[in-house]
């Protein structure tokens, strides 16, 4: 042994050394009393024994394993069994001596760690080795966390590692703030805690997200009381000369792993990301090759949502290039469909788009989630918002679309719209419902929008079925005041009003004599009021304008509104925020908070409340499901997809099918519920 080196050290070399049980010889002491065959080297161990010892195997054995140790441990072809005995050392140092000497311990475990990694690289194709040293690499790092703490380590649900353990206790001792990577980590392998689908579907955008809300919810650090017993982990050795299991106790680290407090915390956090995350993880689960799409990307919460990388960027860098900075701006239906990506865009991929949108702050029109179409051709708007809500809008809001709506039809009727015109119909709707101030601006982009397409009255008929005879007749009156508003009234707006009659069920006639009161209690034109189109007479000459030379025949009059006598036909026609507040169910007072209501297949609470709503119906209305919807304020159709989504993750099949009536699945509901 006196010509011999062994590079490395990580060895014990000498006599007498007993084992850590206290019985014999510890198994890995090189004794250089003892005789070696350097002829005949036993490479495949043929006589190495089960467990083998330093002291107890043949002089054979003993020449090739100090031959290995002295080409450094680098041989893979040799018997695993030199592997082990050598593994044994490390473990005695490890469980034994190091566990007396904090200093030697900070030193000494990440090096002997590496070690252990490298052999595994060797001879980690075998079983037994690799399961030992696996779990002897989860004590050492368990004993680095006590010194320093660095990153948490990777969850596994019901099987917290010791050092996940060791490293929360070690937090809690030192008092430092727990990053969010180790609370994850902690609420994720807690055998308390079962995940939702959404985490387990989604973990790199569920980290993403615990860890943005942990930090805003956290903002001063979040401390674990240093409380609790010692952790003590039970290790088997390799080693015989254990004897059995080795009890591991880190001294004067608490174990802080089952605090109930903490945990409800985070348990909570983790609930909330989740359920932030259902409607992209009911995507992914249909579709896992649509992540990084705008669709997807709209389903993301907003802290998750890079508007300036990737597709998203590029698209509002596009949408913010033709809005400028112009209150408002129409854009061609075809460039902003063309973003979805889809051969035949439809109501889905255009909720998307706007979704990103708005994020962006720009509001879009029509917006299918405000009951705005699909447009087909022609243009949509853009224009500046504020909030971002996706809510569904409110009574007084979608009551001014209906009759910004009719008033468009008969406005247009004579091809020419005055601007103010619209800007006084805009604001007596604006001043009587009361609209917030994006209401307000999305209303002058939705008759921006109507001005620009062609406005059509099919399509209606069912929106003005809700409105009594009497009201129906109010809205005859103030559409006929702004039909003479002008002072003129055209043929083309008789048409226009003929036809509204129509709709509204009230005889076309009785629109004439409308149009006479109209116009009789309007103010002096400042052009006659046309009754039917002039003809020239035969032998009469049409004198010439004294002092006023003739306009410019392509010249177009400006039209002017008596504002007072739109005020006051508003006023007349029953205080038309009441009235049109009607169209969609009156709500003269905000209604009291929904009730809590336990979720429904990870479904928020307004969905919630309205699935547990159809429980016994088998069938309903589109125009039911519609006021069904109002009642909890979500949008009819968005609610359909919801729910569906919902149902096909917990059953497989869709609960709402149909357009009108709309079929209820019972099995579906039975089991959401």
């Amino acid at each position: 042994m006196a010509e011999r080196t062994l590079p490395g050290g990580m060895l014990y070399v000498g006599t007498g050394l007993a084992a850590a049980s206290g019985d014999g010889i510890e198994p890995a002491l090189i004794d250089p009393r003892l005789p070696v065959d350097w002829g005949s080297p036993d490479w495949a161990g043929r006589e190495l024994g089960y467990w083998p010892s330093y002291s107890e195997i043949s002089p054979g054995c003993r020449a090739a394993y100090l031959r290995w140790l002295e080409a450094g441990r680098r041989h893979h072809d040799v018997s695993v069994g030199y592997a082990f005995l050598f593994l044994y050392g490390l473990e005695r140092r490890v469980l034994v001596d190091l566990a007396r000497d904090a200093q030697a311990r900070a030193v000494e475990a990440p090096l002997i760690r590496d070690e252990v990694e490298r052999l595994l690289g060797l001879f980690g194709s075998d079983g037994s080795f690799r399961g030992y040293a696996t779990e002897f690499c989860a004590v050492l790092e368990a004993r680095a966390v006590a010194a320093s703490a660095g990153p948490a380590p990777e969850a596994d649900r019901g099987r917290p590692s010791p050092r996940l353990r060791i490293g929360l206790g070690e937090f809690a001792r030192s008092g430092r703030p727990l990053p969010a990577d180790w609370a994850l980590a902690w609420v994720m392998s807690h055998p308390g805690y079962a995940p939702r689908t959404s985490a387990k579907r989604c973990p790199e955008e569920f980290a993403r997200l615990f860890a943005v809300r942990y930090e805003d919810r956290h903002l001063g650090g979040f401390r674990l009381n240093a409380t609790g017993s010692q952790p003590a982990f039970s290790y088997r050795p390799a080693s015989a000369g254990f004897r059995g299991a080795a009890q591991d106790v880190t001294p004067g680290i608490p174990d802080v792993f089952d605090q109930a407090l903490p945990l409800r915390r985070l348990a909570s956090l983790a609930d909330e990301c989740a359920e932030s995350l259902d409607a992209f993880s009911r995507l992914m689960g249909r579709s896992p090759r649509a992540r990084g799409s705008l669709p997807a990307a709209a389903l993301l919460p907003e802290e998750l949502l890079d508007l300036g990388a990737g597709d998203v960027g590029a698209f509002v860098e596009w949408a913010r290039s033709r809005l400028g900075r112009f209150p408002m701006s129409a854009v061609p239906a075809a460039d902003l469909l063309g973003w979805s990506g889809a051969e035949r865009p439809g109501k889905k991929e255009l909720i998307a788009l706007a979704g990103i949108l708005g994020r962006a702050g720009i509001g879009l029109e029509p917006d299918p989630r405000f009951g705005g179409p699909v447009p087909g051709d022609g243009s949509v708007v853009f224009f500046h918002v504020d909030d971002v809500s996706e809510a569904a809008p409110s009574h007084a809001y979608r009551a001014a679309t209906l009759l910004l709506h009719l008033g468009a039809a008969v406005s247009l009727a004579d091809g020419d719209v005055a601007v103010e015109e619209k800007q006084l119909l805009l604001g007596h709707l604006e001043e009587a419902l009361h609209l917030t101030s994006d209401e307000r601006a999305r209303l002058r982009a939705h008759l921006r929008w109507l001005l620009t397409t062609e406005v059509k009255l099919t399509g209606l008929s069912r929106r003005i079925g809700d409105v009594d005879h009497a009201q129906r007749e109010h809205l005859a009156d103030f559409l006929s005041a702004v039909a003479a508003a002008d002072g003129r009234i055209d043929p083309t707006e008789v048409r226009t009003l003929r036809r509204i009659a129509r709709l509204l069920g009230l005889a076309p006639d009785a629109m004439d004599n409308r149009l006479r009161a109209a116009a009789a209690t309007a103010p002096p034109a400042s052009a006659p009021v046309v009754v039917r189109p002039g003809k020239p007479e035969p032998g009469h000459a049409i004198p010439a304008k004294a002092e006023v030379a003739a306009p410019p025949e392509a010249a177009t009059p400006a039209i002017k509104l008596d504002e007072s006598l739109l005020a006051a036909r508003i006023a007349e026609a029953a205080e038309v925020s009441a009235l049109l507040g009607s169209v969609f169910g009156d709500a003269p007072a905000p209604a009291p908070p929904p009730p809590a209501v336990a979720p429904v297949a990870g479904l928020d609470g307004p969905h919630s409340r309205l699935i547990r709503a159809l429980k016994g119906r088998t069938q309903m209305t589109r125009a039911a499901w519609e006021d069904l919807a109002a009642v909890h304020r979500v949008m009819p159709d968005g609610a359909v997809d919801r729910l569906n989504e919902a149902a096909y993750e917990e059953t497989g099949e869709p609960v709402i099918e149909g357009d009108d009536p709309l079929e209820i699945n019972p099995h579906a509901l039975e089991a959401m519920l």
